[in-house]
């Protein structure tokens, strides 16, 4: 279903900066700021604070959209577990969206497929390509874990690369394209806006209960100490 009219809280906590958002039919009002303890301590003050910003009680909110990643796993599980908990309470559909989509989407033209990317340490990289259409993006390349040199192998000729473009990632990349391709700004001032864009695009509002964390490689666990 598409997005009821009315405002929508925004939640991105899939790295470091948190992103929190109202957005309405006529104005955005966006906070951004890096988590400097745990998303559990500061989300829920963050959300009332945006909330305050824009001038909206929680009771005026007519849908929650939430990144559901790839990203962190403490802070995607924080986000999507407060976005469906305020989605449960006060009746709201609630949309998950992809990382990856999210960070192509402002790069997105007819001109050539955009390349997301999100470090996840060592060698290996989350990634995706993405193609403009006159509606939601067309999927390329699935998103996937792979090694460096995997990613550069498989990524569409002559894109723009945008996200976690990391040293070494550059480095493989430049040596096995030879200037095939640019990367985008990092900067994204409208993210909190693009992901209820991407929603909508998707008509992805629904059952809270059906949004989940995207996992492309399992959470590590820690082993127990009791015996």
């Amino acid at each position: 279903m598409t997005a009821p009219d009315g405002p929508v809280l925004a939640i991105d906590t899939a790295s470091a900066e948190a992103t929190l958002g109202v957005i309405t039919r006529e104005e955005v009002t966006e906070r951004r700021w890096t988590v400097e303890t745990n998303y559990s301590r500061e989300l829920l003050a963050g959300i009332d604070a945006v909330l305050r910003d824009a001038g909206v009680m929680r009771d005026d909110l007519a849908a929650v959209a939430v990144d559901a990643g790839p990203g962190g796993y403490g802070g995607l599980r924080s986000g999507v577990a407060t976005a469906q908990g305020l989605a449960f309470a006060l009746d709201l559909p609630l949309a998950g969206v992809s990382r990856l989509e999210l960070a192509a989407l402002p790069h997105l033209d007819e001109a050539r497929p955009v390349v997301a990317v999100h470090a996840v340490g060592g060698n290996r990289v989350a990634w995706a390509a993405y193609l403009a259409t006159a509606a939601a993006p067309e999927i390329m390349v699935e998103p996937r874990l792979e090694a460096i040199e995997d990613c550069v192998e498989r990524a569409p000729a002559g894109a723009l690369w945008c996200g976690e473009v990391t040293a070494d990632l550059a480095s493989a990349r430049d040596a096995a394209r030879e200037g095939d391709a640019d990367v985008a700004p990092a900067d994204n001032v409208r993210r909190a806006a693009d992901l209820v864009r991407l929603a909508r695009l998707h008509e992805a509002f629904g059952d809270a209960g059906l949004v989940d964390v995207v996992y492309l490689r399992p959470p590590p666990i820690t082993r127990s100490t009791r015996r």
